[in-house]
């Protein structure tokens, strides 16, 4: 059997590949305030322009659609789903060695986990990343600031959102959103 290959800035004959990013999306003053901590932390010691850019989210999965089983794997997740309590309390980081994650920490993760586990993802730890892959000096110059920072922040989540990027074009970042609530009709599922 052989594995599929496909160039990304290429036509074929099974048409362009996009992939998938499916994330809970906190509500539009989680994501004020979580711009504001990445200007400060930009400015503390500077963070770098994707992590400024991005925009708060808690990620789900990450898919390519070569996988065939995608759009039937969250047509099951949003018939298994009913809104939840999503609590944002702390902070914390990831040491990946060579760079630092920080992040704010979910406090009740477990709905969160069981989301993924659907979706076929081994994601363990849901957060939202303030500042993605900074080195080790960076994060050092960031410690006093994380230290006195106190976030909290709580909301209920209702949906899911599934961004899109095309492949070709996948400098673009992901900017093609499709929120769906947990109480949308199946033929509303179009991924």
């Amino acid at each position: 059997m052989c594995a599929k290959k496909r160039i990304y800035n290429q036509e074929s004959l099974f048409g362009p590949l996009y992939a998938y990013l499916v994330v809970i999306s906190p509500p539009d003053e989680v994501k004020a305030d979580v711009a504001r901590l990445k200007k400060e932390l930009d400015q503390v010691a500077g963070i770098g322009e994707r992590n400024l850019h991005s925009i708060a989210h808690i990620t789900l999965t990450e898919k390519l659609t070569d996988d065939e089983a995608f759009p039937q794997a969250v047509s099951h997740l949003l018939g298994k789903c009913h809104p939840f309590p999503v609590t944002i309390d702390g902070w914390g980081h990831f040491d990946h060695g060579h760079s630092v994650t920080v992040y704010l920490t979910v406090a009740d993760p477990e709905p969160i986990t069981e989301m993924a586990g659907l979706l076929r993802s081994n994601a363990k730890s849901p957060h939202i990343a303030l500042a993605k892959k900074i080195s080790h000096d960076t994060f050092q110059k960031l410690l006093p600031f994380l230290d006195g920072m106190d976030y909290r922040a709580a909301w209920t989540c209702s949906g899911i959102v599934v961004l899109g990027k095309l492949m070709s074009e996948k400098h673009l970042g992901f900017n093609r959103p499709y929120p769906i609530s947990f109480d949308a009709p199946d033929d509303e599922l179009k991924i």
